[in-house]
This record gives C-alpha cells, structure tokens and sequence, in this order.
C-alpha cells in the first residue's frame, strides 16, 4: 500500500462536510493506515471548524487542522502543502465526497507502475436537489483506455482539475497554486505546470476511481 494526504481548503462548507469526512473515514484501503487529511480553515464564518474539530478528535493521527485567515482556496491549498509527508497528494474538495473504493483502487494502479507521475479519478456528478448521479463530465472519454500514457502523448487526454488528481509530493518541486488567479483556473495551471515538468513519466485515467462533485442546490 502507498499512502496518501488530501489537502482540503474550507470555506464555509458546514452542510456538506460530514459527506465528506463519512466518504473518507470509510475508504475501504483503511482510513488510520493510509490516508493523513489537512483541513484548511480559510476564514470560515459558519460551523466548519466545529465539525472539523469533531472528526479530528475522534481521528487525532490523520487529521490535521489548519486556520488562516481568508485568503482563497489557492493560498488554502498551498499552505496545506508544507505539510504533506505521504508520497501522494491531492485536493479534495470538501463539499464533494468520494467512493469508498476511490484510494484501493488507484493503489492497485500505483503499485503496478513506478513511473506514474499522476492518477486522474472520474468525475462523476452528483445532484444534490434531485439526488442522483450522472457520469456526463465532457472530459469522460479519457476513462475508456485501461492503459496509462506518457504525459508527452497525453494529447487530447487533458486535466484540468486539481481536485480529481493524486500527484506526487516529490516531483512538484516549487509548484504553487497561483493566488492571484481568480476565480477557477489555478486548478489547470498548478496541474499542466507539474505535467509539463515531467512529460517522461505516465499519467492513468481510473474510470472505477469515483469522484463525486456535487452540483450544489445554492
């Protein structure tokens, strides 16, 4: 097993994140072995730290709590990233929630290549006002190969969520997320940056990694 962090920038996320935490608590490689979560409280005016509190004592060992004062998600995530000490990360984001096979089986990917420098999940929409699920994402064609693919060849294969990737600590190096991007394309620059930077290493897109974004009522 490897083991991984998610990185999670809060703001004032209190109906979604027991969703969140459940889904992750209950991931079927086991939550205490190998996953660390880092909340960042970016300035939240409601009850997500209370919750966050919650979930961090009953969990003391994988749950680290982080506030600041409001700043972004961009500014969130790169302060959760000095904090990383797992090979793998990525930044989930806290009013979505994951399949409870989502790391078991991007581990089984990991462990068969140690040249992969990210793992793409499949995002799947959830709608939260009629409650149901719809696997429409436009980008969905990159889950149909079952082989993964140097990211020199990636091609029409592109990622633009950070939220949806699991990329290596040790390759990003300085990457940042640009904090005066604003308000939706800091995701595609930190990715394709890393990408660009390591374009001899593989990529794999796990159709049976679920991420389930939410198509939030407000």
């Amino acid at each position: 097993y490897s083991t991984y962090t998610i990185v999670s920038a809060v703001y004032n996320v209190e109906k979604y994140l027991d969703d969140f935490f459940t889904s992750i608590i209950n991931q079927s490689i086991g939550f205490e072995k190998s996953i660390q979560l880092i909340m960042v409280d970016d300035g939240s005016s409601d009850n997500s730290v209370n919750i966050i509190k919650r979930y961090q004592k009953l969990y003391p060992n994988n749950i680290t709590y982080i506030h600041k004062e409001n700043g972004g998600q961009a500014s969130a995530r790169n302060l959760g990233l000095k904090y990383v000490k797992t090979p793998w990360v990525t930044f989930t984001d806290p009013d979505d929630f994951l399949d409870k096979d989502f790391f078991k089986n991007i581990d089984i990917e990991i462990s068969k290549n140690n040249n992969l420098a990210m793992v793409s999940s499949n995002i799947i929409f959830y709608h939260e006002k009629d409650n149901f699920y719809k696997d429409n994402h436009p980008l969905n064609y990159k889950y149909k190969n079952k082989k993964s693919i140097k990211i020199k060849d990636l091609d029409k294969n592109i990622q633009l969520s950070a939220a949806s990737a699991i990329i290596k600590i040790e390759l990003i190096k300085e990457f940042k997320f640009d904090e005066d991007l604003k308000p939706c394309f800091e995701d595609a620059k930190f990715i394709n940056e890393y990408l660009l930077d390591n374009l001899e290493k593989d990529a794999i897109f796990i159709e049976n990694a679920r991420y389930f974004y939410r198509k939030r009522v407000d």
